[in-house]
Formats: structure tokens, C-alpha cells, sequence
């Protein structure tokens, strides 16, 4: 089971220009995200990301992605589709990585919203000259409006690879503070199921 935690600013997070997330990613990976936002128009945000994983004795592990350096964008275009291009660099390994998205909402009816989300992502390593893979995603989710839940498809495949992954799953608001995912993927050939709960606060 994986559990985020999202806290927010005193008055709203997306009020604030300073970015302060921990988030616990596993059962023994943490991650601390800070940055700032800019105060322009289009919705623009920087920093670095700090982790840390332990094994299950309280050892920590050298993985040597404990920093990373984080740009974000996100948009709206003239069709009302909702744009976001992200960049990240890790100092200590070389590696860069870079992901482009465009979400389109339609209404389905007054009850349900239809949301497509393609996106193209891709890694390299500026020291050993690796250019890594580059991963193409699309997902479909139906919005079930009045309670809150939503119906999730995901398609994605990298360059290299003959299969095309999928995963299948169902996430329902609780709270306004809570949320809850269940998910069944196909990985190698094997069904992997997964729990998420995430959790935002206030203060």
C-alpha cells in the first residue's frame, strides 16, 4: 500500500508560491519536495526534490537519486486543453529526464466527464552518453461526478520494447482530504495489483 501525504499552505496551496511536500512513497522511501512557483500567468515552478530510502532494518541506502533539480509549466490552451511540460536533472548521476502531457475533458453527460491524457516522456545520461528510453502514455478516465469516482485505463510502451503495458483501475474521493485507488497492472507478463491512498492537509 502506498500512502502521500499532500500538505497545503495556512490559506490554500495553490495561493502560496513557496512549495513544501513530503511524501511518503513507500514502505521505506521519502521524499521531500521544495520549490516556488512564479507569479506569471502561465503556472510555472522550479526546486529540488530530497530522498531518502532505508531497508527494512532502518539502514539507509545509497541510491544516489537522494537530490534532484525540478522545472515544471502548465497551461491552458486556446481549445481548453490543459498543458504541462516537466524537465529534472540529478547532479550526483548525470541523469536528465523530461515528460510533455495534454489533457482534454469532455462532458459525456450532466453525471459523467471523459478525460483523454497522452504523454511522451524520456531520459538520458549526460556523463556516460546513455540516451536512455523514451515511454509514450495514454490514458482514459470516465469521472462519475456526482460521487466522485472515477474509472481509470493506462496504455503505455517504450522505444525497444514489443509488448504495450496496461493497467486498469478504479480511485474514489472519500473526503475532500482523501483519496483511494485500487489498480491491477500487467508487468513482465504477471498481474500486479496495487492500493494508493493519498492524503492532503491544511494548516
Amino acid at each position: 500500500m502506498i500512502l502521500v501525504i499532500l500538505p497545503a499552505g495556512a490559506a490554500r496551496a495553490e495561493d502560496s508560491l513557496l512549495i513544501w511536500s513530503p511524501a511518503k512513497l513507500s514502505g521505506y522511501a521519502y521524499r521531500l519536495r521544495l520549490g516556488a512557483k512564479a507569479a506569471t500567468a502561465a503556472e510555472m515552478s522550479a526546486g529540488v526534490d530530497l530522498a531518502v530510502t532505508a531497508s527494512s532494518t532502518g539502514r539507509i541506502r545509497d541510491t544516489r537519486d537522494n537530490a534532484r533539480l525540478w522545472a515544471e509549466m502548465r497551461g491552458e490552451g486556446l481549445s481548453g486543453a490543459q498543458r504541462n511540460v516537466t524537465a529534472g536533472y540529478n547532479p550526483l548521476t548525470g541523469r536528465v529526464s523530461a515528460s510533455a502531457g495534454l489533457s482534454r475533458r469532455w462532458m459525456a453527460t450532466p453525471s459523467f466527464d471523459i478525460v483523454l491524457a497522452p504523454s511522451v516522456s524520456a531520459d538520458a545520461n549526460m556523463r556516460t552518453g546513455d540516451r536512455g528510453a523514451v515511454r509514450m502514455t495514454q490514458q482514459a478516465r470516465i469521472q462519475a461526478l456526482p460521487t466522485g469516482t472515477d474509472l481509470v485505463a493506462t496504455g503505455s510502451t517504450a522505444r525497444g520494447q514489443k509488448r504495450i503495458g496496461a493497467e486498469f483501475g478504479v480511485e474514489q474521493r472519500v473526503f475532500d482530504c482523501l483519496d483511494l485507488g485500487a489498480s491491477v497492472r500487467r508487468q513482465d507478463m504477471k498481474l500486479i495489483s496495487t492500493v494508493k491512498a493519498r492524503l492532503r492537509f491544511a494548516w
